[in-house]
């Protein structure tokens, strides 16, 4: 009688979870939403722009880099990806800053300026967006160089919070 008490116990503690059990799935849950891309103006924008590219054909990449632009403290920004020759992509960048101007630069392995082709878009009173589109002759690593300068309206030069996203065909 004992023993199938014994084997009825880890049973038992199966079904109805370890002591404690609870404890660690909500420090996961809680932890894998710490993971997760947090939500803000500038990737709002720049997932808006790049949908448009969606309507050609270009598939948007489940990828999404952020960042904040200082003048004077490390701009440009470098983002390493890895691209295939017979592929076309289009980086687009944005920013909530209506005032900021951001420049986007592809940049081969060796540090020359890629040919692309650039994207600016017309004040409208929503924040700032660019893109640049390139089709690399050649596969493997690139860089893509993002900048920003706030106008002569923003005398305060308040750094510049950007989000990078990119589609490909």
């Amino acid at each position: 009688m004992k023993h199938r008490f014994l084997l009825l116990l880890p049973m038992m503690f199966l079904l109805q979870g370890f002591p404690g059990m609870a404890i660690a799935q909500e420090t996961v849950s809680s932890a894998q939403k710490v993971m997760e891309p947090i939500p803000t103006e500038a990737r709002r924008l720049a997932l808006e722009t790049a949908g448009a590219f969606e309507n050609d054909g270009f598939r948007i990449r489940d990828g999404e880099w952020s960042g904040t632009l200082s003048k004077g403290k490390g701009a440009p920004l470098f983002l390493q990806v890895t691209l295939f020759a017979g592929e076309y992509y289009w980086f687009v960048a944005a920013s909530p800053v209506t005032a900021a101007s951001l420049h986007l630069m592809v940049y081969d392995s060796s540090g020359k300026p890629v040919k692309s082709e650039l994207w600016h878009n017309a004040p409208k009173g929503e924040g700032t967006r660019t893109a640049a589109g390139v089709a690399p002759t050649l596969s493997g690593k690139y860089f893509i160089g993002v900048d920003g300068v706030n106008s002569t309206n923003n005398p305060t030069e308040r750094p510049i919070d950007f989000s990078l996203v990119y589609c490909y065909k």
